[in-house]
């Protein structure tokens, strides 16, 4: 039971800017349209991904991707997560996420729950900030 891309939903045709995931069953890559300006979409990423308390974290904030590790408690593999904003007019965006293992051939599904954190997180920082308006 690993990671694959095929346990996301399709993407609408999404074109990812990411390199496609490896045939091992370790890497998921996922898009998500959202109703809100690239920058708000963005800042709601990085807050997102931060509170997961990532081992490394690069955030850049002009070009709206963040690179981020994460290590496995039990045996300490780092797995790299990457997540970028992409504007699609003024008022949507796109996120792109993809997070892979960096070794061995099955994650257990360790990146596939991952991706469905961060997603969960921002959807709920997304209500919260709706909630407050």
């Amino acid at each position: 039971m690993g990671s694959t891309p095929s346990d996301f939903p399709d993407s609408s045709g999404v074109k990812s800017p990411f390199s496609p995931c490896p045939d091992t069953p370790n890497c998921v890559i996922h898009a998500v349209e959202y109703d809100l300006p690239a920058a708000q979409l963005f800042n709601v990423t990085r807050k997102a991904v931060r509170n997961m308390n990532p081992h490394e974290l690069q955030v850049g904030s002009e070009s709206f991707q963040i690179d981020a590790v994460y290590r496995i408690p039990l045996f300490g593999f780092k797995d790299d997560v990457k997540l970028l904003v992409q504007p699609d007019g003024d008022e949507r965006s796109i996120l792109h996420l993809k997070s892979a293992s960096r070794v061995g051939y099955s994650d257990l599904g360790v990146n596939r729950r991952r991706v469905n954190r961060i997603l969960k997180r921002i959807n709920t920082e997304i209500e919260n900030q709706k909630n407050y308006n």
